[in-house]
């Protein structure tokens, strides 16, 4: 049996309570450009500089995991990891999640598996080991990093450039003429201030679009035709209320499970 684990991640800039200390450690460093004080420039240079840390594994926080797995061309789990059943907003425990995460994927075999998705190799799932060898949550099991490969790895980014350049999913969604996440509600860089604004659903339909692009790409890299699958939008549209929404640390894989 072979398993497709089709893959995104939304992160999360650190608590709020971490931007005072980097504030000061700006006024430390621009202390000689007493100037930027007088007009602002510093406190815009700390937003910024807070807001980046969601890319770092070093101090972001994994807000949720959007996935998609497939067992020999069967859907059998279609949803996020991170929010709470009732309510389907994020909870925010990431010790939670990424047990979750790990439990989930437990049994992967690197010589016949494979994790799929766009820039994982360098983003999503580094970032998910940093984040459970920071909160101590071991992972299940172990990957190698090294480049050029595609097994147990596919990442779309480096398998369209050739290990050339990178490229973001919307411009290869487009160059190959495939539905773009990017093409209607919010993106990537928006995700902290979807979040401070309460538009959780909005979050999670964003990030299952990746999964479901990054899927479609990757059956296009691959000459091969996709099975087929009810588009997560379409799933929370029909679903009644409440979802099965976080699936915890015992997923329950169904063809229509959702999150």
């Amino acid at each position: 049996m072979k398993r497709k684990i089709f893959l995104d991640i939304e992160t999360l800039p650190p608590a709020e309570e971490v931007q005072d200390a980097l504030a000061h450690e700006i006024c430390l460093a621009q202390a000689p450009k007493k100037e930027l004080a007088l007009t602002g420039e510093l406190d815009e240079l700390n937003v910024q500089q807070f807001r980046e840390l969601a890319l770092h594994g070093e101090h972001g926080r994994v807000l949720a995991i959007g996935m998609l797995v497939e067992e020999d061309s069967r859907v059998v789990h279609h949803g996020l990891l991170g929010r709470e059943r009732a309510t389907g907003k994020f909870h925010l425990d990431e010790v939670q999640t990424l047990k979750a995460f790990w439990h989930l994927v437990e049994g992967f075999n690197v010589n016949r598996d494979l994790f799929i998705g766009h820039n994982i190799m360098d983003f999503d799932l580094p970032f998910l080991i940093k984040r459970s060898v920071i909160h101590r949550v071991k992972p299940s099991i172990t990957l190698s990093f090294r480049r050029y490969q595609r097994q147990p790895i596919f990442d779309t980014m480096w398998e369209w450039s050739c290990w050339r350049h990178r490229i973001k999913l919307h411009d290869l969604a487009v160059a190959l003429q495939i539905n773009s996440s990017k093409q209607e509600g919010i993106d990537g860089s928006r995700i902290y201030d979807a979040f401070l604004n309460d538009r959780h659903s909005d979050i999670a339909l964003y990030c299952m679009r990746d999964v479901e692009c990054a899927r479609e790409a990757y059956y296009r890299l691959e000459f091969l035709e996709a099975p087929a699958l009810v588009p997560y939008a379409s799933k929370v549209k029909d679903a009644p209320y409440p979802l099965p929404l976080d699936q915890d640390i015992h997923p329950i894989l169904l063809p229509v499970s959702v999150a």
